[in-house]
């Protein structure tokens, strides 16, 4: 039988290949950036390397703590996983992955209060399934299945509710990006939402999908902040017209928010060609880090002129360095300047 750690390493591996060193021709990106006050989220993502040493609560994890301390970053969200054997059957299963235990994630939290970070806790369902190009909106169950489902599902978030709330989390994000149980399910967000505050007093929130399920989502007065992945389609070729494009999504954040605070508990572009197109996806495109830069430059500009925009976790880094050579890395990137002289000035 394969170990969860196995499956992560294979997921890993898979999902994306190692960065060319090529660098475009044109001109770089110009940051114009303006102070976003102290409350202003400047998060970041870290992905855990599943291997001992490498991943959370190590020395390796640390350093890059410290990196991103000198970008500017405030807030960083931490990525536990839970398993789904299938799509189509509602068991969740954690617990048994030794390459990252519950004191791995202590161990990671309290270094980075040391440090002076605010620590979001974000947890992660995987599935063999997301091989094939599936994702946690795919899930197909009925009546009876989806009660299963989000009883599984709460002792999941029960479980990260108590981990943050006697870690010191600041934030914990209950679910992402799970459309066809939002869809199906109108109410049961809540219910999930008040079984984690018997345990977490902390800032509540879930991270919608950009497509569909943050305007359909039902259960946004349960949480402190509306949170959608914002992987928003844009067009064109400058910064200027980027920041144009993200007019009409960020009207549309504003009907659903009606002055509640909006977060993107994950953005972010892969320094390929057309990423900011298409920044949902995870591979294909021909190098390209001013893309990258490009979308991270537009994403300031547009969303920090919306007074109900409260900040970002940007997708992604990782404990070590290359990591899994992911392109949305933007480490030694013209994004990582981008990064620093917003978050700093």
């Amino acid at each position: 039988m394969i170990s969860r750690r196995e499956l992560l390493l294979a997921a890993g591996a898979a999902a994306v290949a190692c960065r060319s060193e090529a660098r475009p021709a044109g001109p770089p990106v110009v940051p114009a950036p303006h102070p976003l006050g102290p409350d202003f989220i400047r998060g970041m993502n870290v992905a855990h390397l599943h291997r001992r040493g490498w991943g959370y609560g190590s020395d390796r994890a640390k350093a890059q703590a410290a990196r991103l301390q000198g970008l500017g970053v405030t807030h960083v969200a931490l990525n536990p996983f839970a398993y789904m054997p299938s799509l189509s059957a509602p068991e969740i299963e954690f617990g048994g992955d030794d390459s990252l235990t519950d004191d791995d994630l202590r161990a990671e939290v309290a270094h980075l209060r040391e440090r002076g970070l605010a620590v979001t806790l974000k947890p992660h369902v995987w599935s063999w399934s997301f091989m094939a190009g599936q994702g946690n909106g795919d899930i197909e169950l009925d009546a009876a299945g989806w009660a299963r489902w989000f009883d599984n599902y709460t002792r999941w978030a029960v479980h990260n509710a108590k981990l943050a709330g006697t870690t010191g989390c600041t934030h914990l994000c209950v679910g992402l990006e799970f459309t066809s149980a939002s869809r199906n399910n109108p109410g049961a967000w809540a219910k999930v939402a008040a079984a984690c505050r018997e345990h977490f007093s902390g800032t509540l929130l879930y991270a919608a999908n950009w497509y569909e399920e943050y305007q359909l989502f039902a259960d946004w007065d349960a949480f402190d902040l509306v949170g959608v992945n914002a992987y928003f389609p844009l067009q064109g070729d400058t910064v200027e017209s980027l920041v144009d494009s993200w007019t009409p999504h960020l009207d549309a954040l504003a009907a659903v928010a009606k002055g509640r605070p909006v977060v993107f508990p994950e953005c972010g572009y892969r320094a390929v060609a057309g990423s900011t197109e298409r920044p949902w996806e995870q591979g294909g495109g021909s190098p390209d880090p001013a893309a990258q830069a490009r979308g991270y430059e537009a994403l300031f500009r547009a969303t920090t002129a919306r007074p109900w925009f409260r900040g970002a976790w940007w997708w992604k880094w990782f404990t070590d360095l290359p990591g899994e050579g992911d392109p949305f890395v933007p480490a030694d990137q013209p994004a990582e300047a981008i990064l620093r002289a917003w978050n700093t000035t």
